[in-house]
């Protein structure tokens, strides 16, 4: 589970800013929150809300560049950028960007912080903390860090159990665990498995093309081509759809190899005054093609028990839907193996379904730099408030300043 993140100097957050899904003993007792293997209460859900350009797709952002980092980031060529932006109005473009997450895998607790430019790793640091019987115990796995005057990494990696001449295999655009996992490292597979099962529809370098992920073919004859292929996660997906009265009762997918790639024929199945009518997938409405992409990516994170990254998820969306949604990964029913969502929306009546400290609010300062808090850090904030009225009438803050 995902316990923290922070960020400094990426795209729209000049100054440091972390998010916490680690509640304490005022958090009520409820199915919002799972007791982690490590002993501490983790939420399993969190909304980042705030005005358009706030900063909230930035925030999520932290996470996708960490997988793509973390998983793939050794694809790229010698010489190639690191795509990663800094804040841009002020005189710290040159610094550079620091990111870091805390998340747990059974009972371990990684700690991993990166340092970097778009020319280089300056710095990078695994750490894992082990909950004993009586004490939690740390160890740094590995560190590196750029010497500028030798013009080379000082490296230490003993701990993560990585060869004495791993040290020449670093890049400077590519982080350790990516790379080791070539070398079939059992440590770098147990992290690299983790993120290999977290779902986003944003890229490290932001949502793909045409905005929303779902209106891309590509996505969507992904999200086809999974269902042909894995049956028992499409008869869910079926289930669920019918539960939302759309209508629809089921849908099939028949994939067809031909010389030129793969086809895909689906069809979606209505049930109209007693009787079954089948129509073309492409003829559905935007919303409908939404939720068949989307749940593809949440019902992989509950089957897997991991996390769903989820930008603007009430995009084409009815706010009834978007609470369905939400319900998956709070009901013990269609949750059991506490997997997690962390979402942006503009459906503000979510709130009213969540507690204060899962709601993160963003918003630009007067130096054009985000800032994120979570709602429980806001002073007098109760828990029986109706955090959706007292939001959209600006007690909170993070609302559109519209003259």
């Amino acid at each position: 589970m995902i316990r923290s993140f922070s960020c400094k100097n990426f795209y729209s957050f000049a100054d440091e800013n972390i998010v916490s899904l680690l509640v304490n003993d005022k958090a009520p007792i409820s199915d919002m929150y799972a007791d982690s293997l490590s002993g501490e209460r983790i939420s399993k859900a969190l909304v980042i809300i705030g005005p358009n350009a706030s900063g909230k797709t930035n925030l999520i952002k932290v996470l996708p560049f960490l997988k793509w980092f973390i998983l793939d980031s050794f694809k790229l060529k010698l010489d190639a950028e690191i795509p990663v932006k800094p804040f841009i109005f002020n005189n710290t473009k040159s610094n550079p960007t620091e990111i870091s997450i805390e998340f747990e895998i059974e009972k371990e607790i990684y700690e991993y912080f990166v340092s970097i430019t778009n020319k280089r790793i300056i710095a990078e640091e695994l750490k894992v903390k082990t909950k004993g019987k009586q004490r939690l115990t740390s160890k740094t796995l590995f560190t590196r860090n750029w010497n500028s005057k030798m013009e080379k990494y000082e490296f230490t990696g003993k701990n993560f159990k990585l060869p004495n001449d791993f040290k020449n295999s670093l890049r400077n655009n590519a982080s350790i665990i990516s790379i080791a996992n070539q070398f079939n490292h059992i440590g770098s597979k147990t992290i690299t498995n983790y993120w290999s099962k977290i779902r986003t529809n944003v890229v490290e370098t932001g949502l793909p093309e045409n905005l929303f992920p779902f209106l891309s073919s590509f996505n969507f004859f992904n999200a086809l081509e999974f269902y042909s292929e894995n049956k028992i996660l499409k008869e869910k997906a079926e289930k669920i759809l019918a539960r939302f009265d759309l209508g629809i009762t089921s849908f099939d997918v028949k994939k067809e190899k031909k010389e030129r790639g793969t086809s895909l024929d689906a069809t979606v199945f209505h049930s109209i005054n007693g009787g079954s009518f089948e129509i073309p997938i492409i003829y559905e409405s935007s919303g409908t093609k939404q939720l068949v992409t989307l749940l593809k990516s949440i019902l992989q994170v509950l089957e897997d028990g991991s996390t769903a990254i989820l930008d603007e998820l009430d995009a084409y969306l009815h706010p009834d839907m978007v609470e369905a949604l939400f319900e998956l990964f709070i009901s013990p029913d269609t949750n059991t193996k506490n997997a997690q969502i962390i979402f942006s929306t503009h459906s503000h009546r979510i709130l009213n379904q969540m507690d204060k400290y899962q709601i993160i609010l963003t918003e630009k300062n007067d130096k054009g730099s985000s800032e994120a808090w979570r709602l429980d850090d806001v002073e007098g904030v109760r828990a029986d408030d109706n955090y959706y009225a007292k939001y959209v009438a600006g007690a909170y803050g993070a609302v559109p300043n519209i003259d």
